[in-house]
């Protein structure tokens, strides 16, 4: 834009906002997204789609997309052997731990539970950071950690019951990705996150079409309807859902992210009602403004300190 139309201080000004707002959206978007994958999973099982066969198509599929956009983009880099050697572990092991059992509460427990639980694992990224030496607990982060705890026992057993099969699935998925995050922090530090994410769902891919082919579960013989709903998986949960989420990063930076990001679970919650009808009580609604509370209050604290 010529400056006589644009003086330099306000092309900057304008230039930011839109920067700004794309990158909320694109956050948004990508949290949306993410949180309608349980929905879409759901849809996969009644046609017949297997848990293994899912995420084996899941994590290939992107793994081949998310590198021709990478390189495409002259973005697709060969980590120092040390990364790379840490994120084929992080994918083979620690991610395909976690996406399996994710996955497979989705089978034993409504979706609503099952989102809200996994979404406790911002703060027990806190409780590990601290153990680890990483981060101070003090003030308000201790209440958001007990707060969360209070809302992660309304939500999981508001009645005193025994725990469900898919709650313990869930709860195991939320501490997997907490491992997750501390175990890939620093390589992310020296790695771009979409690179990383590309040899981490590679690394996973390889682990779910082993495990799936030994196990005899890995047919592939999906019906349309099943391999539609794996393909939008595979497009919108996962290439579109990163890409978004990085690239939105990169301009709202990590703690708006971290805030708008609570729009996937309460995606997952409202869309899965709506279309089940798997009403949470009273209780378990109230544990669940207690987690996304707790998640807030984390990010908030976390912002703070980091400014």
């Amino acid at each position: 834009m010529p400056s006589w139309f644009c003086p330099g201080d306000l092309c900057v000004e304008v230039s930011t906002f839109v920067a700004v707002r794309g990158g909320i959206l694109l956050v948004l978007l990508s949290a949306v997204s993410f949180g309608l994958m349980p929905i879409f999973a759901r849809l996969a099982y009644a046609q017949g789609v297997g848990v293994d066969e899912l995420l084996f198509v899941r994590f290939l599929f992107a793994f081949i997309i998310m590198g021709v956009i990478l390189a495409a983009s002259r973005h697709l880099i060969l980590p120092s052997m040390v990364d790379l050697f840490a994120l084929v572990i992080l994918g083979a092991l620690v991610y395909f731990l976690q996406s399996a059992l994710y996955f497979m509460s989705l089978l034993y427990s409504p979706i609503a539970i099952v989102a809200l639980i996994l979404y406790t694992y911002p703060v027990f990224v806190t409780v590990g950071s601290f153990f680890l030496g990483w981060e101070k607990i003090a003030g308000r982060l201790g209440v958001a950690i007990t707060i969360a705890i209070v809302g992660l026992l309304l939500v999981a057993n508001p009645f005193g019951s025994p725990l469900g099969f898919g709650v313990i699935l869930a709860f195991g998925s939320s501490l997997g990705y907490t491992i997750y995050i501390l175990s890939g922090s620093k390589v992310l530090r020296r790695v771009r996150g979409d690179v990383a994410a590309f040899y981490v769902m590679g690394a996973a891919s390889l682990s779910f079409g082993l495990t799936g082919e030994l196990s005899g579960a890995l047919h592939l013989n999906f019906t349309i309807i099943g391999w539609f709903w794996s393909v939008v998986i595979v497009v919108l949960c996962t290439v579109f859902a990163i890409s978004a989420f990085f690239i939105g990063l990169s301009k709202i930076g990590p703690s708006r992210a971290a805030l708008l990001s609570l729009m996937e679970p309460a995606t997952a919650i409202l869309v899965s009602v709506w279309l089940y009808g798997n009403a949470l009580s009273v209780l378990q609604w109230l544990g669940g403004v207690l987690i996304l509370l707790a998640t807030t209050i984390t990010a908030l604290t976390r912002s703070q300190n980091q400014a």
